[in-house]
């Protein structure tokens, strides 16, 4: 089936698919698109995130970025010292500013590849700023910055090539890489949904994902369920939006959710996953772009009325975004089951 092909080539998902792991003082994360922060937080200081990001293309740019409580005082600079070393200085009004998730971000590549390499080889980085409540130097460990970024490498595919951060070799890039056209491989069948002005997927923002991010599986012998990227949503959000194919016809799936006001239904999950052997989809719509807060939903593929479609088996909410991590979500408010439900 030409789908299959389109969805294997689309998005490879490595067995870790989860893509976030911890290493010592250093977090990796990295969304279905494959593009991955390296980054380390300190939650005791205005600038409670320092972090490294790179998309998934071979030739992607890797960018230094910072989250911070205050904004920059206008006219300071933002200095970085590996052990003690001062290694790179940025005026304030070189970062690009997102004050929406208070993110300021810098790409000039010979400067934040040097930086990036100093952290390779140094334990301790201290990051001197100031904002209006005066100047404020924050201390970052090292430890862990080296096998982080090896698994960056692992999960974009750069092992052992020259484009790697850590696991660096002589393999050049692929010069073809990324160069398939996704949106002429949508299945005609579902053409309707990413084409046309108001089609439901079809708003990227003005660029496609390349490649487009999805995944097929047969629950049947007669069906198919389809999870594509629809449309765009965010820096470190992506929506995916579910179909059943049943003889070339496909059908949009709702996902149950709880809401306050009781069973609710959506037409997408955020950052989704599918585990094909326990045949479950996991959402994870981030409250900000380091994943301490938001939503994880997870859906069973299930027998629904007279055919299949998702069953919601856990919902869990955390609304602060307070830079603790808890990869077993226990610590997370759990909406679904409800409390004292075994099922």
């Amino acid at each position: 089936m030409a789908l299959a092909g389109l969805l294997a080539t689309a998005m490879p998902l490595p067995a870790d698919a989860s893509q976030f792991k911890r290493i010592r003082d250093v977090n990796v994360s990295c969304n279905d698109a494959l593009r991955c922060d390296l980054f380390i937080t300190n939650a005791r200081v205005t600038l409670f995130t320092v972090g490294f990001r790179r998309a998934a293309a071979f030739d992607a740019p890797v960018a230094l970025y910072m989250t911070m409580r205050e904004p920059l005082a206008a006219g300071s600079d933002v200095r970085f010292s590996i052990d003690g070393a001062e290694v790179l200085t940025v005026p304030s009004g070189a970062f690009s500013y997102r004050a929406a998730i208070s993110e300021y971000s810098y790409a000039n590549q010979d400067e934040v590849r040097a930086l990036f390499g100093a952290t390779k080889a140094g334990e301790r980085l201290q990051v001197t700023f100031r904002t209006r409540s005066g100047q404020s130097t924050a201390p970052y460990s090292l430890s862990g910055v080296v096998a982080g970024a090896i698994f960056m490498d692992e999960v974009q595919g750069r092992v052992g090539r020259e484009d790697a951060l850590a696991a660096i070799g002589a393999v050049p890039a692929p010069a073809d890489e990324g160069q398939m056209a996704a949106m002429d491989a949508v299945p005609a069948g579902l053409r309707r949904y990413y084409e046309g002005e108001g089609a439901p997927c079809a708003d990227f923002d003005g660029t496609v994902p390349d490649p487009l991010g999805g995944f097929s599986a047969d629950i049947d012998d007669e069906v198919r369920l389809v999870g594509l990227r629809c449309g765009s949503g965010g820096a470190y959000n992506a929506p995916f939006a579910f179909w059943t194919e049943i003889d070339g016809t496909y059908y949009r799936l709702p996902l149950p959710v709880m809401t306050d006001d009781g069973p609710g239904a959506v037409m997408v999950a955020w950052n989704a996953i599918w585990d094909a052997e326990a045949r479950q989809v996991t959402s994870f719509f981030k409250g900000r772009g380091i994943g301490d807060c938001g939503t994880v939903t997870s859906w069973n593929v299930g027998e629904v009325g007279f055919g299949y479609g998702f069953v919601l088996a856990e919902m869990r909410v955390k609304d602060e975004c307070d830079g603790v991590f808890d990869e077993t979500l226990e610590s997370w408010e759990r909406v679904w089951p409800a409390a004292g439900d075994k099922s």
